[in-house]
């Protein structure tokens, strides 16, 4: 009699071929593979069903975001603290240094986030050292990157092409104009559920914000959550066109 298929980490056994175990979350996919979608259509709530089983079944890809918002309240600390006159120049010159150099590697911590939600994605081994050493070679297309997305997301109405550029930027490792023009393509074949995935980051914003003490380090994780999400949507998107 042969066996059904299981997983290796729970042992619980399944129908047909899932990506994911439907107990424990994890990895059922060969290293490199991609979610195949068994050709239907992913809606918004697959994008993010998809993204919690991975982030679930990969804690370690929650590092950057983790260690971001651990240095982020460190520099918000540090500001709050009173200074005596007694060498007062001195201590202003180093806490400015330290919120600087920190900022900085907060700043690069978000973007090897992205990286290794990508490789977990595509269920590559996760390499905090590797994704930060990328996106710091990568900080200035990052940077500049950046400051298009912020004044995308003055429009309000452009938020979706911002988040979507950023993610692109990187699962592709491409430029900003190509990524600008895959993003409005992406978003013009998934406007719908692009949005609904935005309400829900809006929600879910407001709520996990308001937990006392590890309100940001929530907020923080559930932003990686939906980056995998657009990189799912992503993902489809390349897949059919």
């Amino acid at each position: 009699m042969n066996r059904m298929p299981f997983c290796p980490k729970c042992g619980i056994e399944f129908d047909g071929a899932p990506d994911f175990c439907p107990s424990c979350g994890q990895s059922l996919r060969e290293a490199g593979r991609r979610p195949a979608r068994g050709g239907r259509a992913a809606r918004a709530g697959d994008h993010l069903s998809l993204g919690f089983n991975i982030a679930l079944a990969n804690p370690m890809v929650f590092a950057p975001v983790i260690i971001g918002g651990l240095i982020s309240s460190a520099i918000r600390v540090w500001g709050r603290q009173p200074l005596s006159q007694s060498g007062y120049v001195p201590v202003v010159f180093i806490g400015s240094l330290i919120s600087i150099v920190g900022s900085v590697v907060s700043f690069i911590l978000n973007f090897a986030a992205i990286d290794m939600a990508r490789d977990a994605y595509t269920n590559e081994p996760l390499d905090l050292s590797r994704s930060f050493s990328y996106a710091a070679g990568r900080i200035v297309t990052f940077f500049v990157a950046s400051i298009v997305a912020g004044i995308l997301s003055i429009t309000i109405i452009l938020i979706p092409i911002a988040i979507l550029m950023m993610v692109i930027i990187v699962v592709d490792e491409t430029g900003i104009v190509d990524a600008l023009g895959q993003s409005f393509a992406v978003l013009g074949r998934d406007l719908g559920d692009i949005i609904v995935i935005l309400l829900v980051a809006v929600i879910g914003y407001a709520v996990l914000g308001w937990v006392p003490l590890v309100g940001g380090l929530l907020t923080a994780g559930f932003s990686l959550v939906l980056d995998l999400a657009f990189i799912d949507v992503y993902d489809q998107y390349r897949r059919e066109y």
